[in-house]
Parts: structure tokens; C-alpha cells; sequence
């Protein structure tokens, strides 16, 4: 298989990343071609990285975040032959009831999103991050998904509604594709988060 492997980045990438980008390089099984694409904003560098995809005769691709490398190897996942299928990534959310810390894998729950229940193998869900993902290219061969297919919603006030990641994941599901996430598979993800903050989150939690 041809993999295009995108890092996008704004010139700084995190020492793990450097060397998940290493492991997956050496990976024999597979002809990989990375690029470093450093447009913003960020669902701006995504559509790019789709033009750059279907412009080449790749077979997949894979995108990790400069904060965001996987623990194993994401080309094992080829052989699930899925449409796009994520690499679950812990995030930190800080509001008030919430789990302060969860993984980017979503069930839809009307009208919001809630982590999906089941953290075991592989599993099909609703909407999944875009910080390390795998995409066959016949998902833009479809030409509704060339048309924007990361964009990030805006309300009437000006706040953001929906992230790219889960636009994407919602127009793919439109189109008749299918997301899924493995959780064998899990990523670390690189933050500054304030620690006394995220302690008293978990306190409200536990105390709720």
C-alpha cells in the first residue's frame, strides 16, 4: 500500500512524535511519503493535506498532530480495510460535571456528543478526533467529501459549534461511510494543563 503520512504542524513537533514518525517510516510492509504542512488554520491545513492526497496515488491516509503520537503502529490498522478509522487520544475538558479526561471517541447522544462506553478493540462509533486518524481514499474519491471536508461551524455569537474533526466525521456518515476506532491503539497527547485546575475537576466529578 501507498500511505501519505501528513504531520501538521506549525514548525514544532514533540520528541515523541519525531519518533513515532521513525517507527512508522521503517515499517517494511508499506511505501510511506510524509510531508510537514504548516497552513492554518488548522481545518484549512486538513483540506490541503486532502488535495495533496488525491493528487498522488496513495491508497491511505494517515495524519498525526505535532502533539499527538500513537503508541503502537497505525498501519496495522490497514489490514481492517475500514473507511477512517482513529487511534483514541486522551483530551482534557474542564467544565463543570464532566469527565475532566477522556478519550476522543464519541457516540452521539442527542443533541451532544458523549465518550463512547466501550474502551475495547475495535468498535464503530459515531465521530472520532482527527489528532491521529486513517482514511482510504476511496472516502474523497466520493465527490461530496471533496467539498470542504473539514470545516468548523460557527454559532450566531461567534463561539464554535463543531470542531473539523467532528464535521468530518459527520459529513463521512452522510456519505455513507463509517467511523471507528480502535482502542488497542491508543495515542499520547502532549498539553500544559494546570494541575490544581484538573485535580479540582476530578474532585467535582467525584463528589457529583
Amino acid at each position: 500500500m501507498k500511505i501519505l503520512f501528513s504531520i501538521p504542524n506549525q514548525m514544532w513537533i514533540h520528541k515523541y512524535v519525531s519518533m513515532a514518525i521513525h517507527r512508522i517510516c521503517s515499517d517494511p510492509r508499506h511505501e510511506v511519503t510524509v510531508i510537514w504542512p504548516t497552513h492554518r488554520p488548522y481545518e484549512n491545513n486538513l483540506c490541503q493535506i486532502v488535495n495533496d492526497f488525491m493528487a498522488g496515488d496513495y491508497d491511505y491516509w494517515l495524519n498525526m498532530d505535532d502533539d499527538n503520537p500513537p503508541i503502537g503502529n497505525p498501519l496495522d490498522l490497514i489490514e481492517f480495510d475500514k473507511d477512517v478509522i482513529g487511534l483514541p487520544t486522551p483530551v482534557v475538558r474542564l467544565e463543570k460535571g464532566m469527565l475532566p479526561v477522556y478519550e476522543n471517541a464519541y457516540k452521539l447522544d442527542p443533541p451532544a456528543y458523549r465518550p463512547f462506553p466501550i474502551h475495547d478493540g475495535l468498535q464503530e462509533v459515531d465521530a472520532t478526533g482527527t489528532g491521529c486518524f486513517l482514511t482510504h481514499r476511496r472516502v474523497f474519491e466520493k465527490p461530496e467529501m471533496r467539498i470542504a471536508p473539514f470545516r468548523r461551524t460557527i454559532n450566531r455569537d461567534g463561539t464554535v459549534a463543531k470542531g473539523p474533526d467532528i464535521y468530518f466525521c459527520e459529513k463521512a456518515k452522510s456519505n455513507g461511510f463509517k467511523i471507528w476506532v480502535h482502542f488497542d491503539y491508543p495515542c499520547r497527547h502532549f498539553h500544559e494543563v494546570d494541575i490544581r485546575e484538573l485535580a479540582a475537576a476530578f474532585r467535582g466529578v467525584n463528589n457529583g
